[in-house]
């Protein structure tokens, strides 16, 4: 059996509306079972990123415990972009992580959702960002919490089912 999820479509193959507050059908894909499975890739990506590749990724949750930062609800679901992929409905979304609240203010993740027909709605990606590339290529910034400024665009992936880059053993 060959499952969707498996195959990215890329920026140029998917036309993103423009960013907007989800109405009632937005937030009804980001059900019980959609919002575990990213509460879920959230703290393995924290657990993967603080052990195996660089902490700083998750650094604006510091202090605070896996359910702390995992306390939201489809209600915070502030933002959303839809786009049409050959293997569905896509949902790019802004999801506002209650308990971060610091000197950047609110803290949110972007999240990558699409419909996988009779199976329904499924986490495809949790954005994380790498910056600040040195001539090398390497990169010196990391951030999956987002500041509000932050906009909501088209990106692959890095969830649990596409592992993070891991660290050169060259450091």
């Amino acid at each position: 059996m060959i499952f969707p999820y498996i195959f990215s479509a890329s920026e140029e193959q998917i036309v993103l509306d423009d960013a907007h507050v989800p109405g009632e059908d937005a937030k009804d894909a980001f059900d019980e079972k959609v919002a575990e499975s990213i509460k879920e890739s959230i703290k393995k990506s924290r657990r993967s990123w603080k052990i195996h590749h660089e902490s700083s990724m998750w650094a604006r949750a510091a202090g605070l415990s896996d359910d702390e930062l995992t306390s939201f609800s489809r209600d915070d679901l502030v933002q959303i972009r839809n786009g049409q992929a050959s293997y569905g409905h896509v949902i790019f979304g802004k999801l506002r992580l209650p308990a971060v609240n610091d000197k950047l203010g609110e803290g949110y993740v972007h999240v990558r959702i699409h419909h996988e027909g009779v199976s329904g709605w499924k986490l495809h990606a949790i954005h994380h960002l790498t910056a600040s590339f040195d001539e090398d290529g390497h990169p010196h910034s990391w951030r999956a919490i987002h500041p509000d400024s932050y906009p909501l665009e088209f990106f692959e992936y890095h969830s649990e089912l596409h592992e993070a880059p891991q660290r050169s053993s060259h450091r």
